[in-house]
């Protein structure tokens, strides 16, 4: 031990001290990335198992759109492999671009009773225009589902006060 000068000795410490400093920050990278991709895979995962599908007829304006009620309503189809919960909370609606509140719609299961939105599934989706800080509905209107990162779109002719175009 006495041929190896202190200065050797010293340097080989500090140099394992340095690299331990280095292999425990690259094990927490890995960790963190690691986590990170899970995650961005489990939301891949229900993003691909969610899939929906709006069913209303869009030739047929009446059925769509109510000038009298002051409403919009849609028929939206779960055609994804994983179930949805049926509430308002769950989609976003954009009415001709612009984002409708939830507190603006209402969501409501026609085929069966209860809030779960199972595959092949159909909820009515009801947008009440007096709660939307003003949007109207005339001629050319489009209305967007998005559930999950999915979305469908609709779009139909309403006509001067909801009445549909005749040639």
């Amino acid at each position: 031990m006495a041929s190896v000068p202190a200065s050797h000795i010293i340097l080989f410490v500090a140099s394992m001290i340095v690299a331990a400093g280095i292999a425990g920050t690259v094990i927490l990278e890995v960790d963190n990335l690691s986590d990170a991709v899970e995650t961005r895979g489990s939301n891949v995962a229900e993003e691909i198992e969610t899939d929906i599908e709006i069913t209303s007829d869009q030739g047929y304006a009446e059925s769509i759109y109510d000038p009298d009620a002051g409403e919009v309503t849609l028929l939206v189809k779960n055609i994804g492999s994983s179930s949805l919960d049926a509430s308002d909370s769950q989609l976003d609606i954009l009415l001709d671009g612009r984002y409708v509140t939830s507190d603006a719609t209402t969501v409501e299961r026609v085929d069966v009773e209860g809030s779960s939105w199972r595959s092949g599934g159909v909820v009515e989706v009801t947008i009440d225009l007096e709660q939307t800080n003003g949007y109207t509905v005339e001629g050319d209107t489009r209305v967007t589902v998005i559930v999950t990162g999915n979305e469908d779109t609709i779009a139909f002719y309403a006509g001067d006060n909801g009445e549909e175009e005749t040639e």
